[in-house]
Order: structure tokens, then sequence, then C-alpha cells
């Protein structure tokens, strides 16, 4: 999450907003971290996952990027049977979600987590 939101505030404009939002249901927890920058141009989007992808879009401070962030914030969530993807923002700017499973009390003392956590 750390990532995908100082991403967000990395291409945003200066006092532009950032919103998180993280919804729970029974099998699934979403968070959704979404600005109000430019987006992120079409032909960008097959590579926003790739190790070392640099995109069109220009960080707004100036900022450095290793082009790693999102590819190792996919293998995380991965490793935690989730997913993570980009989805158009009806308003502009960029929107990435990720979908991770919800556990159950019981799962979590049983162990369950950690298993499915492991690297």
């Amino acid at each position: 999450m750390d990532n995908l939101i100082s991403n967000a505030i990395k291409y945003s404009p200066f006092e532009k907003s950032v919103f998180v939002s993280v919804n729970s249901g029974l099998d699934l927890v979403t968070f959704t971290v979404r600005d109000e920058g430019p987006g992120i141009p079409e032909q960008d989007r097959i590579r926003l996952f790739k190790k070392f992808a640099r995109l069109s879009t220009e960080p707004t401070g100036g900022e450095h990027s290793s082009g790693l962030g999102l590819s190792i914030v996919k293998k995380l969530v991965e490793s935690m049977n989730g997913c993570v993807y980009y989805r158009d923002n009806a308003t502009g700017g960029a929107c990435f979600v990720v979908e991770l499973p919800a556990f159950t009390s019981a799962e979590i003392k049983q162990g369950a987590v950690e298993r499915t956590f492991a690297f």
C-alpha cells in the first residue's frame, strides 16, 4: 500500500487529492488508491507491473523512479493469493486496486494465513 500511495502522491499535481479506500466482504478485501494526476496513457499500461518499467508520465516534483515499485507490489500481492490491477478512473487520474482473500478468525488461529502468505 505504501508504494501505491506514494506513487499517487508523486504523480499528482500540487494541491490535488489522493483517495484511499478499503472494502471488506465475506471472501475479499479490496484496497483502492485513486489520484487526481494525469493518469496512465494507454500505451504504458501493458508495462505497468514489469521490472524496471519507466512510463511516459513524469513525477510532478522531479522525483526519481527505479521502475521496480509496481513489480514488487504485484509480487507481494500475488504471494498472498491476491491480485493488483489498474482501472480507468472516470474523473481522470490513476486508480489501482488490490484484492486479497479475506480470512476468518478460525483460519487465522489455525495458521492458514501463515501458510497462504509464505514466500
